[in-house]
């Protein structure tokens, strides 16, 4: 079957993202825009994520725990977990590798942590802004010993190098690539074309109305997170 999906959407958690972008809202929205799968990816942190654990029975969607990740290397990466459990198990492993400085919400925006109303519970005052210290192939030993995914978000943000290096050096790096819903894909026509990866679609959602439109679709055996990550796999 074909089913809908946004695999990057972050709560006001990411200091980038709108006080609108709070648990319920993010899924009353994807709810009614009929997407069948979300993934919840705030900046370098899991920490908003047991609140969606707490919500996600109540709501006939594949909603699945994340996190990006930006690298050493300065790429954002999106990483995707089975569990919940197994994505709180990846905070305790990323706190080694983030830097401890106080954020600047008069720069950068508040981090706001919710509870399953709604209500702000917490500003969170360290800050999840920039790069953490882990490098690419130390997240990517740590995703595998975790049994999840790594999906390099929104290739067309980089220079071009980054296509060639995707057949070479990062070809068993990531199991998919992120082309951001809003850019127009065929001007990475010819550069995707020989890429063995699957090629994902998402909003990288901020603000409530980004969530995706039921565009993109994917198909799955079923609607379960182990025919997801099958199938993202299965090129490899």
């Amino acid at each position: 079957m074909k089913y809908y999906y946004d695999l990057h959407i972050h709560s006001a958690l990411s200091p980038c993202a709108d006080i609108l972008m709070s648990p319920n809202n993010i899924l009353n929205m994807a709810y009614l825009k009929k997407l069948n799968i979300i993934a919840i990816t705030d900046h370098n942190s899991c920490l908003q994520l047991n609140v969606f654990e707490e919500l996600k029975d109540s709501y006939e969607m594949l909603i699945i725990p994340g996190v990006e990740v930006e690298v050493k290397e300065k790429y954002h990466v999106l990483c995707l977990f089975k569990t919940f459990d197994i994505a709180r198990k990846f905070q305790k492993m990323l706190n080694v590798y983030l830097d401890k400085r106080m954020h600047d919400e008069k720069i950068y925006g508040e981090q706001n942590l919710f509870d399953a109303f709604d209500d702000i519970i917490n500003n969170y005052q360290i800050s999840l802004m920039g790069s953490s210290n882990i490098s690419l192939l130390d997240l990517k030993r740590i995703i595998k010993h975790l049994d999840g995914l790594m999906i390099l978000a929104h290739i067309e943000k980089y220079s071009n190098d980054i296509f060639e290096k995707m057949k070479t050096i990062y070809s068993d790096i990531f199991d998919a690539i992120e082309v951001n819903a809003s850019y127009d894909i065929s001007k990475l026509d010819d550069k995707l074309k020989d890429l063995p990866h699957t090629i994902l679609r998402n909003s990288d959602a901020h603000q409530i109305t980004d969530i995706s439109e039921p565009i993109h679709k994917i198909e799955l055996e079923a609607l379960t997170i182990d025919c997801l990550f099958h199938k993202l796999k299965v090129k490899k």
